[in-house]
């Protein structure tokens, strides 16, 4: 089931308390910290305002500006058409914007949302930096261990193999100590599986911090996000200096993916990928490579603008509208018995114990026999 995951502002397809599916039942105190009052009726002069402001941000933000320009063109065409006349709330208003937004540039980062609890108003991209302000950031870390950072399993496969799922990429200042647990559990493993099927996105600091864990003991040139409107490129590097036992360089590494995967996740795989650390085992993924951020085009409605791309240092490209492709192709959901038997061939070499050996055997011809 996909949860709901509090995430920071400025990331690859997270957007602050953005619900990334069907909801599991959050706990009470943090569903009352979300509940809000009902918007008022929408007017024609509130969607008139709404497209107007809306027609401005594209141009100005939009990380393609002639592509900016082709959006604001287009959903101004279809208020004059009268196409938002059936639209009797700021949900179905909302849901007309970005299905007509995307038939002009299908971005499947870029859409409109109706935000129950109200619209902040826009940040700048200092305040973006800096993060959430104090009282979101309290109910990011309050949901955030209820979802334990979206950590759902760390487990021991047979084998020595380990699995790790990641739901999603947490803000990394709340996800560290998770994540460094989760990481260093795994260190031991003689393989590792990474489940990032039902993953939709989150901080690209935090698909850094990881993937450091699975590095050398130099920095790695990881990826580069340039920003149209500020004139401006981050860069981000592994850190061979991240906390605990790390798994290192050498040992085989397994990246499970989806349809649904999507964003900081196709980050992440296709990061790696790139420096052939890890074999992808799945399919082929959704293909968001664009950092987004909020803008405030109603009280109750925000805009979710692509300002910057993602710029693999390899590749000199990334994964936008084409996602990232399996070394391994195979349904999501035989992914993960794939993965196991391919570990197992890695390490059955190396089981040196009689007994151990026959009964990795016995699970790999299982495993097998499972994917027939």
């Amino acid at each position: 089931m996909r949860k709901f995951f509090p995430c920071a502002a400025l990331v690859l397809g997270a957007i602050t308390f953005a619900n990334a599916g069907a909801q599991e039942q959050a706990p009470a105190g943090a569903a009352a910290a979300m509940s809000a009052p009902k918007a008022a009726a929408l007017s024609a002069a509130d969607k008139a305002a709404a497209v107007d402001l809306l027609a401005q941000r594209l141009p100005a933000n939009y990380i393609f500006a002639d592509a900016g320009a082709k959006l604001a063109a287009a959903i101004r065409e279809h208020l004059a058409k009268g196409d938002y006349d059936k639209a009797a709330t700021r949900a179905e208003f909302a849901e007309l914007l970005t299905a007509h937004m995307r038939a002009v540039v299908p971005d499947q980062h870029l859409s409109a949302r109706y935000v129950e609890r109200g619209a902040m108003p826009d940040m700048t991209r200092e305040q973006r930096k800096k993060g959430p302000p104090p009282e979101m950031k309290k109910r990011m870390a309050e949901m955030g261990k209820y979802w334990n950072f979206a950590i759902e399993k760390v487990e021991r496969l047979p084998g020595n193999v380990m699995y790790v799922k990641f739901d999603a990429f947490q803000q990394v200042d709340l996800v560290k100590p998770a994540a460094t647990a989760a990481m260093n559990f795994a260190a031991n493993g003689s393989a590792m599986i990474i489940d990032l099927r039902e993953n939709g996105g989150g901080d690209p600091k935090t698909v850094a911090y990881i993937a450091s864990y699975l590095l050398g003991d130099k920095k790695v040139h990881l990826s580069d996000m340039e920003f149209r409107a500020d004139k401006e490129t981050t860069t981000f590097w592994s850190n061979p200096a991240v906390p605990g036992a790390h798994f290192g360089p050498d040992k085989p590494v397994y990246v499970l993916t989806s349809g649904d995967t999507f964003s900081a996740a196709e980050d992440f795989t296709y990061t790696l990928q790139s420096l052939k650390r890890v074999t992808v085992v799945g399919e082929k993924s959704k293909g968001g490579a664009h950092p987004v951020a909020p803008f405030r085009i109603d009280p109750y409605m925000i805009a979710i603008i692509p300002v910057g791309r993602s710029i693999n240092p390899i590749t000199k490209g990334n994964w936008e509208g084409s996602g990232v492709q399996p070394d391994v192709a195979i349904a999501a959901d035989k992914a993960l018995t794939k993965a196991h038997a391919l570990a197992l061939q890695q390490v059955l070499p190396e089981a040196k114990d009689p007994q151990d050996r026959q009964l990795l055997e016995k699970k790999l011809g299982e495993l097998q026999a499972a994917l027939q």
